[in-house]
C-alpha cells in the first residue's frame, strides 16, 4: 500500500497583531500537519480530500483557499477555479479535519496538467499563556502544489522519468543542462548535480512544465571539460517520493 508523507506547515512572516513594547514573546508552532505534499485532482474526480491533524495541546483555526500562481494571495483575492469545504474550520487539540476540494471551472487544457496552489493558513489562539508580557502572534501558511490532471492526457505519470530528455548546451562561453519534457505532466525536481571530474556540481534545478523545456545553470560558474558527464537528478512523484535519475550527457 502506498503511503503519503506528512508535511508540516512552514512559517511565513504574516503578523496578525503586535502589542506595543520592546519585549515580546513570539509563538511560532507548526502544530497542524497535512497528509501529503501535493494534490493530484483527476479530471474524472468529483472531488478531492486533504486530511489535516492538530497535534498540539491547544486549538487552531485553519483557513484554506486555492490560487492560480499568486504567492501573496488571500482568500479574497485568490482566483483558483476550486471551492473548499469547509473554508474555515476549528481544530480542537488532537483532532483532525478533512478538507473537500471541488473543481468548478471550465476551459482548462485537456492534453496537459494545469498547476494551482492550495493554501492552508493556521491561526493559533491569541493567548497561549497566562503571561502579561507583550506578544507577537504569527500565522503559519503552507502552499501545496495542486495539479489538475485531465483524464485524456497521453501516457502515464509513472513513465515521466523515462520520457524526459537531458542534454548539454553552450552559449557565449557558458554551459547549461537542457531538460525537455515531451509529456503532458509537470516534472518537479528537488535537486540535480552533474559530474565534473571528481567533483559534483549542483544545478539550479526546478519544475518543467508540460511540452516545454528549461535550462539549468550551475550554482557556481565552473569550467566544464569535454567528454561524458553524469547527470543525477531527483524527480518527485505523485506521492512526494524522490526518484533518482541518472543520465549521461556529452559535451
Amino acid at each position: 500500500m502506498k503511503t503519503h508523507p506528512v508535511c508540516s506547515l512552514s512559517v511565513i512572516a504574516l503578523i496578525l497583531s503586535m502589542f506595543l513594547g520592546f519585549v515580546f514573546s513570539a509563538f511560532v508552532q507548526a502544530s497542524v500537519v497535512i497528509t501529503g505534499t501535493r494534490v493530484i485532482y483527476g479530471g474524472q474526480d468529483r472531488d478531492k480530500t486533504v486530511q489535516l491533524t492538530n497535534q498540539d495541546t491547544f486549538p487552531n483555526v485553519v483557513q484554506a483557499w486555492v490560487d492560480v500562481d499568486e504567492p501573496a494571495s488571500t482568500p479574497d483575492t485568490a482566483k483558483g477555479p476550486f471551492v473548499i469545504n469547509p473554508t474555515v474550520s476549528r481544530l480542537a487539540p488532537g483532532s483532525g479535519q478533512t478538507l473537500r476540494i471541488i473543481y468548478t471551472g471550465t476551459g482548462l487544457p485537456k492534453d496537459r496538467e494545469s498547476l494551482f496552489h492550495l493554501n492552508i493558513l493556521q491561526i493559533p489562539p491569541r493567548n497561549l499563556t497566562n503571561s502579561n508580557s507583550n506578544q507577537m502572534l504569527l500565522m503559519l501558511r503552507n502552499r501545496l502544489k495542486l495539479f489538475y490532471r485531465p483524464a485524456d492526457i497521453p501516457g502515464s505519470s509513472d513513465q515521466l522519468s523515462e520520457k524526459l530528455r537531458f542534454s548539454l548546451v553552450s552559449a557565449d562561453g557558458d554551459w547549461r543542462v537542457r531538460v525537455d519534457n515531451p509529456t503532458g505532466f509537470y516534472a518537479s525536481f528537488s535537486a540535480a548535480t552533474i559530474s565534473a571530474g571528481a567533483r559534483e556540481l549542483r544545478l539550479q534545478a526546478g519544475m518543467v512544465a508540460p511540452y516545454s523545456q528549461v535550462e539549468w545553470r550551475p550554482e557556481k560558474a565552473v569550467v566544464l571539460g569535454g567528454g561524458a558527464h553524469m547527470l543525477r537528478a531527483q524527480l518527485i512523484n505523485d506521492y512526494g517520493a524522490r526518484i533518482e535519475i541518472s543520465h549521461e550527457v556529452l559535451r
